[in-house]
C-alpha cells in the first residue's frame, strides 16, 4: 500500500495525475481500504478462526474426557466429525455451488486433514503401538497428501510443510546420517533442513508467485488529463507477493541463519564450518539477484538484513566475548546499531529506487502514448 501512496504521489507532482483523479486512483489501487474490504477481511478471519477453534475443540474435548470415554466412543467422535467433513465437502462440490463456496470446500479439507492427524495420535496412544513420534508426522502427510493438492490452499500446504519439518527434525535427532562423523551429525542435519526450506521456498516462488517484476505503467497510462473522469486499467498487479511465500521465507531465513552460525562456538571440523559458510553466501546470493535485482522486495530484503546482522554479531561475538570483556560488549553494541542504521538507510534507498523507476515506466509509458 505505501508503495501505491508513493506512486500517486509522485504522478501529482510531475502533473501525470490530475488531482481530481486521484482520489480515484487511490480508491482503484487500495491505498485505503473500503467498507466492503473490511467487511470481507473479518468474514474470511472469522470463519477461518471458527473452523480451526471448532476443530480443536473435538481434541480438547477427547483428551478432558479421555477417562470417561471408551475406545468406541473416542473412534466414533473422531472417524464421525471426519465422515461429516467430507460428507459436507463433496456436497458443495457440485458445478452450481464450486465457486460460490469456494473458501468454505478449502476450510473442510484443511479441518479434515487436521482431524486426520488426530485419529492417527488417537490410534496410536490407545493402542501404544510404541512407533517413533516422527513416524505420527510422516503418515499424516502422506495421507492427506490427496487433499492437499485437490484443495490447493495455500494454509493447507504450509500445514503439509510443517509436518515434513517436523518429521525431517524428529527423524534425524533418532536416526544419523550414514558416511558422516558423529561429530558433525548435529552440523549436517541442520544443512537437511534448510536445503530442504530453500527448496521449498523456491518452489513457492514458481508456484504462487509466478510474475512479472511490480509495473504500474499499465494503469496509468490511459489517464488524460482533458477528461474529467480517470480511465484506469481494471486488472492490476500486486508488488507485494503472495503472503504465504512470506512464511516460507522466514523458515529458510532462519535454518540458513542458524547454519551459518551452529558453527561460531564449535571447535570441530573447518571443512564443516566452510560448507555451512558457503551455503549462507549462497542463499544470500540467491536473495539478492531475486529480491533486489529481478523484483525488489522489501520484506525479503529485510529477512536477508536480519541474517546477515545476526551472523555478523554472532562471528564478531565469538572473538570479542572469549572472556567476557566489557570492552566487547560495548563494541558489539555499537556495531548491531551501526548495522541496523545502515541496513535501514538501504532499504529506503531500495524502496526509493524501485519507485522512481516505476514513475520513470510510467512517464516513457504516457509519452508513448
Amino acid at each position: 500500500m505505501s508503495h501505491a501512496r508513493r506512486t500517486i504521489e509522485q504522478l501529482l507532482q510531475q502533473d501525470i495525475l490530475p488531482l481530481k483523479n486521484a482520489e480515484a486512483a487511490a480508491t482503484h489501487l487500495e491505498v485505503y481500504p473500503s467498507k466492503r474490504t473490511w467487511l470481507d477481511f473479518f468474514d474470511k478471519a472469522l470463519l477461518i478462526v471458527g473452523a480451526v477453534a471448532l476443530v480443536l475443540s473435538l481434541v480438547f474435548f477427547i483428551a478432558y474426557n479421555w477417562q470417561n470415554l471408551g475406545k468406541i466412543g473416542k473412534f466414533a467422535l473422531v472417524e464421525g466429525a471426519l465422515a461429516i467433513t467430507i460428507a459436507l465437502y463433496v456436497s458443495l462440490s457440485f458445478r452450481q455451488l464450486r465457486q460460490r463456496f469456494q473458501l468454505i470446500r478449502q476450510l473442510l479439507l484443511l479441518v479434515a486433514s487436521i482431524i486426520t492427524g488426530s485419529l492417527l495420535a488417537l490410534f496410536g496412544q490407545v493402542y501404544q503401538t510404541g512407533a517413533d513420534t516422527w513416524q505420527l508426522f510422516f503418515a499424516w502427510a502422506i495421507l492427506i497428501i490427496p487433499w492437499v493438492v485437490i484443495a490447493r490452499f495455500p494454509a493447507l500446504w504450509l500445514l503439509w510443510l510443517g509436518l515434513i519439518n517436523a518429521c525431517l527434525a524428529l527423524y534425524l535427532d533418532v536416526a544419523n546420517l550414514q558416511f558422516i562423523n558423529h561429530h558433525l551429525q548435529n552440523i549436517s542435519q541442520v544443512a537437511v533442513l534448510a536445503l530442504f526450506n530453500f527448496i521449498a521456498f523456491y518452489s513457492w516462488l514458481i508456484g504462487f508467485d509466478n510474475k512479472a517484476p511490480f509495473s504500474t505503467s499499465h494503469l496509468f497510462h490511459r489517464i488524460n488529463a482533458k477528461k474529467s473522469t480517470a480511465q484506469i486499467n481494471s486488472s492490476p498487479t500486486k508488488s507485494s507477493l503472495h503472503w504465504s511465500t512470506y512464511v516460507i521465507g522466514s523458515l529458510s531465513t532462519f535454518f540458513m541463519t542458524y547454519l551459518a552460525i551452529v558453527t561460531v562456538f564449535d571447535n570441530g571440523n573447518i571443512w564443516a564450518t566452510l560448507i555451512a559458510t558457503l551455503l549462507w553466501l549462497g542463499w544470500c546470493g540467491f536473495m539478492l539477484w531475486q529480491f533486489y535485482q529481478r523484483r525488489p522486495d522489501l520484506l525479503m530484503l529485510t529477512y536477508f538484513s536480519f541474517s546477515i546482522i545476526t551472523v555478523v554479531m554472532f562471528w564478531v561475538g565469538k572473538w570479542l566475548l572469549d572472556d567476557f570483556d566489557a570492552g566487547g560488549f560495548l563494541v558489539l553494541a555499537l556495531l548491531l546499531i551501526g548495522m541496523s542504521s545502515a541496513a535501514v538507510v538501504w532499504l529506503r534507498k531500495v524502496a526509493y529506487i524501485n519507485n522512481d523507476d516505476t514513475t520513470s515506466s510510467i512517464s516513457k509509458g504516457d509519452s508513448d502514448e
